[in-house]
């Protein structure tokens, strides 16, 4: 089993740098949001990516299984 280490190479945004939790909103903040995020779905996309491709192979072993017997197979979902 593959383990995807971009579930967690992103650390979390800094929200609260300002004093009581103020939000930042500059220019910069909102641009290395949008890269963060950008980076998440990109990542996102390739773990999807990955699922397809290993339900893709599942499916033809399964269909290896029940073509390649004779008799009567029993295939387990």
């Amino acid at each position: 089993m593959h383990h995807h280490p971009f579930w967690n190479s992103h650390p979390q945004h800094p929200m609260r740098n300002g004093v009581q939790g103020h939000v930042q909103t500059d220019h910069q903040s909102i641009m290395q949001m949008f890269i963060n995020l950008e980076n998440q779905i990109t990542n996102l996309v390739k773990a999807i990516e990955t699922n397809n491709e290993l339900l893709r192979q599942l499916e033809q072993k399964q269909n290896q299984v029940v073509t390649s017997g004779g008799g009567s197979v029993i295939v387990r979902m």
